[in-house]
């Protein structure tokens, strides 16, 4: 889904499901530097809740990656409004009733 963005330009490979351990687990691979950023800057905002969404991933823990180590070197204004805005959504509209 996601993999051609984030690789784009880069001299390593970083699958989906690695990138997604590293959020869940707070790991900063500098190896993957690159794609961390890409994945943070690159990926359409709609691509990226459908990622955190099929991962698992909980908006707070995406919120704190990125504020831990991403923001300081690549902020992204709408990622944040999108995390302080719609925090929760993209699970409620997943779960069946």
């Amino acid at each position: 889904m996601i993999e051609t963005t984030i690789n784009a330009q880069a001299a390593s490979y970083l699958d989906e499901k690695k990138l997604a351990r590293m959020l869940k687990d707070m790991q900063f691979d500098t190896r993957y530097t690159l794609q961390i950023f890409n994945f943070f800057t690159d990926v359409p905002l709609q691509d990226l809740a459908r990622f955190i969404v099929q991962y698992e991933i909980p908006e707070v823990t995406l919120k704190a990656y990125y504020e831990t180590y991403v923001r300081e070197f690549y902020a992204h204004r709408e990622l944040e409004e999108m995390l302080v805005d719609v925090a929760g959504s993209f699970y409620q509209s997943t779960e069946s009733p």
